[in-house]
């Protein structure tokens, strides 16, 4: 049987999940310099997915980080982390059904809702930043 929470019980348990360090997974890069002339647009994003658990429930976070396009190579490494939609919400959370007040259950999208409006962005970006590339130094080796 699901297990069921009330929006209280679910308030607490997602504070304490987030403060708990996440698995956190880079899924692709997509960095290009871009060139003006050409009308190619320069790029620098990352995206992955953090995972917050407790035994029996998650809150995953789908999310891209993208970079400074205003200035120069080291520019593009200053990530601005927002979360990334892949399916039909985002975070998503797993383990037990959540009620309102008057006993009918949230949908996913709202209480993907709830998690965004409750949980600050720095407290479940902060895990992230460890994990994002650093900038690489573009040497041309020929003479």
């Amino acid at each position: 049987m699901n297990k069921i929470l009330t929006l209280k019980q679910f308030q607490d348990l997602a504070l304490e999940m987030i403060s708990l360090e996440p698995h956190v997974e880079i899924t692709s890069e997509n960095f290009h310099m871009g060139d003006e002339d050409k009308g190619i647009e320069k790029i620098a994003e990352v995206y992955g997915f953090s995972r917050h658990s407790k035994p029996g429930y998650e809150i995953i976070f789908d999310w891209v980080a993208k970079g400074n396009l205003d200035g120069f190579l080291i520019d593009m490494f200053d990530f601005t982390i927002f979360p990334h939609k892949k399916g039909d919400f985002c975070p998503i959370f797993k383990g037990a059904t959540v009620l309102d007040d008057y006993k009918e259950p949230f949908e996913g999208h709202e209480v993907a809702q709830k998690i965004m409006e409750l949980v600050k962005p720095e407290q479940w970006t902060r895990w992230i930043v460890e994990y994002l590339p650093e900038p690489r130094m573009l040497v041309d080796m020929e003479d």
